[in-house]
């Protein structure tokens, strides 16, 4: 079993709209204005990979949930550019379209990191300035979130205690063989304070 840290903000995707445009959108179908820093990497990403991307992650503002919402309910009207982007899941935009992919998790995940550090590598890449940003954007404004494996429940006990230690929400349980369907499905689960001892009731999956 895999285990990601679970990032407290928003769930955040992106793909192109109706007008053909790659935005990043909410998981309601709402762009996300005000993080066009996040979306010219994303851009890079699909750069690299010569295709069009789906691209699934965790939007994050000042660390946790609340400013997460008053930035992009509101505050972006006031202008400029927030967010740290943490991403977890990537495949090709016409596999989301037809609504996921066997491809497994754990091939999906290597991918993902390829691309990030091409992106970071790169240097004709790493000087492809945003326009008016002067080269003033965060190059760690959109990162991978790292991975481990646990194989018993003591395994994910020890991980998901240093998340709480440090402020974290929690961690996502995911199965390494697991396709990418556009559903919640139970291939990954999360373990959040609230449901700690709903979860170590239930048998790890090796």
């Amino acid at each position: 079993m895999a285990v990601e840290q679970k990032m407290d903000g928003w769930r955040c995707l992106r793909f192109r709209g109706l007008d053909g445009k790659a935005r990043l959108w909410s998981r309601q179908g709402q762009p996300l204005e005000g993080a066009d820093h996040i979306a010219h990497q994303l851009d890079l990403f699909e750069q690299v990979a010569g295709q069009p991307l789906f691209l699934d992650g965790e939007i994050v503002v000042d660390g946790t949930l609340d400013p997460t919402k008053r930035w992009f309910e509101s505050g972006w009207r006031k202008g400029g550019e927030r967010g740290r982007l943490y991403l977890f899941d990537v495949l090709t935009e016409a596999e989301w379209r037809a609504g996921g992919t066997e491809t497994p998790w754990y091939e999906r995940k290597a991918w993902l990191q390829q691309l990030a550090g091409a992106v970071r590598d790169d240097p004709a890449l790493s000087w492809n300035w945003r326009p008016r940003s002067y080269g003033g954007d965060d190059p760690t404004a959109v990162q991978v979130v790292e991975d481990e494996w646990a194989f018993t429940e003591s395994d994910v006990h020890d991980m998901v205690q240093r998340v709480w230690v440090e402020g974290g929400e929690g961690v996502l349980l995911k199965d390494p063989e697991a396709p990418y369907r556009r559903s919640r499905v139970p291939a990954w689960q999360k373990v959040k304070l609230e449901n700690w001892k709903r979860w170590a009731r239930t048998p790890i999956a090796a």
